[in-house]
């Protein structure tokens, strides 16, 4: 009888996962920032879009401190 392979889960089905990794990515972010010390939050956003061109937005505003309302 052959083994059937062992599916991988989804990163959507281990939402503990993404939480921590999106945690890492904006402490990432904030240190890189505060190594820069932009004088605005415009600033912010730009240097973070040029550093982390791969990054979604919100995860860029969430590092600046933006509050998204």
């Amino acid at each position: 009888m052959p083994l059937v392979p062992a599916v991988p889960m989804s990163a959507s089905s281990r939402p503990g996962l993404l939480a921590g990794q999106r945690d890492r990515s904006i402490a990432e972010m904030r240190s890189f920032l505060a190594g820069l010390a932009p004088q605005s939050a415009s600033e912010s956003l730009r240097l973070l879009r040029n550093a982390y061109p791969d990054s979604p937005l919100s995860l860029r505003v969430a590092a600046c401190g933006i509050d998204q309302r």
